[in-house]
């Protein structure tokens, strides 16, 4: 990660300035203080100072008879130090010029100049990314997680990240998830190309971790998007943390509007529905899933249309084409037949296509509801549940589809906890919880005699 050392006094008075600004240094303002008083140390020439003595009665206020057997401050505070440094290359300083850390066993700073590039980029074995040979669909890496751990640390928490992880963007399927194949007798291996990398590491103390996560798009070797998420080390906590917080890490990066899903309509917004990848018309699909318009709605069906006479075998395209269809027939947004027969005939063909989809079985529980076949439509919406009950991709939309079809405490129970815990919950479902709160309002008499 790091390159030469760097000995250019300005540029390492502007970097320290940059970090100590920045909102992503997440530093106290004593950390801050102990960070410019050894950097300055340094520039002044005078790095044989810095000792654990002269921090402390420096930087911390600690009178002369200052012992640190019995008051360890000064290695505390350069532990949180670190781990601050840590964080903020990882989020906001990537493509910083000059790298600042504090190394383990000192506290005297080192200078090194960073490569900008991406760590997608960085590693010798790592395959430039190319459009060549790679398919259509979004391939996603997920390298394993790091522990960067003071000392040894437990692997296992970066494994279990790594794994949960894997696991929670498998659910998505329109990605395709990579992983690097371990070599033989230590023999290096590259990795598969891919369209976008996720990195990750765990930074664990005494009583707590952080684990840090990188979304990159190698294609620009631009980061898309990181952060930092928290965790105690209590049995419970860290249990908790490896369920939820994959959950939403996958939810942030590859939902219907994620990071993954903006960064790739962009590409795709001014081809025609005949030159478009199976992908692409999908994409204008969730295009169309977040205005509603009557020009989004013409041009995913015309993509679709296109999509279904080139891969007839593609479940979400039969999907997409059934919500669409049924959309269409409830609210009369274009002048064009979609008979809600096709509806559910294009979601049953989904659902046979992929009997194990989340989505296809809402869909068809929604042209269900449409057709007041009540009974229907229950067992594919709890039979969509069932195939995935914590996961947050369409929970949401469940439990808005079970409202609707007379389950209402437990549709918008399962709504609430979407809204809660989802950042990528749709805006629509709001819908069933105001008609949860008039149809309850209105067993009230309107007077009193």
């Amino acid at each position: 990660m790091n390159g030469n050392t760097v000995s250019d006094p300005k540029a390492i008075q502007s970097q320290l300035d940059r970090i100590i600004a920045s909102p992503e240094f997440n530093a106290t303002s004593r950390q801050k203080k102990f960070l410019r008083f050894v950097v300055e140390k340094v520039l002044n020439g005078r790095a044989d100072e810095i000792k654990g003595y002269t921090v402390a009665t420096d930087v911390f206020g600690r009178n002369k008879n200052f012992d640190p057997k019995s008051d360890p401050i000064v290695s505390v505070e350069a532990k949180r130090l670190r781990r601050a440094l840590e964080r903020y290359y990882l989020v906001a300083g990537t493509h910083d010029m000059v790298r600042i850390d504090i190394p383990v066993g000192s506290y005297v700073p080192t200078f090194y100049l960073q490569k900008v590039t991406s760590p997608a980029c960085s590693l010798p074995e790592t395959e430039q990314y190319s459009t060549d040979g790679v398919e259509s669909w979004p391939t996603v890496l997920i390298r394993p997680f790091k522990n960067f751990s003071e000392g040894t640390g437990p692997n296992f928490i970066a494994e279990g990240c790594t794994t949960e992880l894997a696991i929670e963007l498998s659910r998505y399927q329109d990605l395709r998830i990579l992983m690097k194949p371990p070599g033989v007798g230590g023999d290096a291996v590259a990795e598969p190309a891919a369209r976008f990398l996720i990195d990750g590491n765990v930074s664990c103390g005494p009583n707590d971790f952080k684990l840090a996560v990188q979304l990159f798009d190698q294609k620009t070797h631009r980061q898309i998007w990181g952060d930092v998420y928290p965790c105690d080390m209590s049995t419970d906590s860290l249990r908790a943390f490896q369920r939820r917080v994959p959950q939403l890490i996958a939810a942030k990066i590859a939902q219907d509007q994620g990071f993954i899903t903006q960064t790739l309509s962009l590409e795709s917004q001014s081809k025609p529905p005949a030159e478009m990848a199976t992908y692409e018309a999908i994409l204008k699909f969730y295009k169309h899933d977040v205005t509603f318009t009557a020009e989004t709605l013409e041009a995913a069906l015309g993509a679709l249309e296109a999509a279904v006479v080139k891969e007839p075998e593609c479940p979400q395209v039969w999907t997409f084409l059934g919500r669409l269809y049924a959309e269409n027939f409830a609210m009369e947004t274009i002048d064009r037949p979609t008979p809600i027969k096709k509806a559910i005939e294009y979601a049953e063909k989904g659902v046979q296509l992929d009997s194990q989809n989340q989505r296809a079985r809402t869909i068809l529980a929604m042209a269900y509801l449409l057709t007041d076949q009540l009974p229907e439509g229950l067992i594919e919406a709890q039979k969509a549940i069932a195939l995935n009950p914590t996961s947050l991709i369409f929970m949401d939309v469940i439990g808005h589809v079970l409202a609707l079809l007379g389950e209402w405490d437990a549709g918008t129970e399962l709504v609430r906890k979407a809204i809660k815990l989802n950042p990528y919950h749709r805006p629509y479902v709001y819908h069933v919880l105001c008609a949860d709160w008039l149809r309850k309002d209105m067993r009230k008499p309107i007077w009193k005699h």
